[in-house]
């Protein structure tokens, strides 16, 4: 019953969004019922032509950080993400490692399909995992296979996607750097 509620909330949320941005530039008020995103979070949206290059130097200092901290393929077997013999699921190293790369980050997640399979956010000493929504841009990465990113509050979030050794999106991995 929750993910039906939650399905419906959140295809209402995309169709006022669609509707409202022919309008104004103000984001729909996100419905009650909604899972809401951590306090302080701040709106998304799309980034302007200027932040390529940001997008390009956060994208290739990842890039690097993983090709050479963990080698060979990215792997997915059910939500169980790989690369190489390493496994992030549980271990959380690679978010960490990403995370260092940019210190003042809101987070660093990685997403199997929906599911956030590793995050740097924590509350308390817990992982934050679930009690979010995935972002629709995850999908469109995953869709898509083409990096891209969106503006957030004075953050630049960054979608990655991890291809495995055909070339097929496995994983999208999400960061948040402050912009000066």
């Amino acid at each position: 019953m929750k993910r039906i509620i939650l399905v419906a909330t959140i295809m209402v949320l995309i169709v006022s969004i669609v509707g409202c941005a022919k309008k104004s530039e103000t984001p729909a008020p996100q419905p009650s019922n909604m899972t809401q995103k951590p306090e302080g979070h701040p709106v998304e949206t799309p980034t302007q032509l200027g932040d390529n290059e940001s997008q390009a130097e956060v994208e290739t200092k990842i890039n690097d950080l993983l090709k050479k901290n963990y080698p060979g393929d990215w792997k997915v077997s059910d939500a169980t993400l790989s690369k190489g013999s390493y496994t992030e699921n549980g271990n959380y190293k690679m978010v960490d490692d990403v995370k260092s790369l940019f210190p003042d980050t809101m987070g660093v997640s990685i997403f199997v399909g929906e599911e956030r399979i590793s995050s740097s956010v924590k509350q308390g000493t817990e992982r934050v995992l679930k009690g979010y929504a995935t972002p629709t841009t995850v999908g469109e990465v995953m869709a898509s296979g083409k990096t891209t990113s969106t503006l957030s509050g004075g953050y630049l979030k960054v979608y990655i996607p991890f291809k495995d050794g055909i070339g097929k999106t496995v994983a999208v991995l999400t960061v948040s750097v402050p912009q000066s």
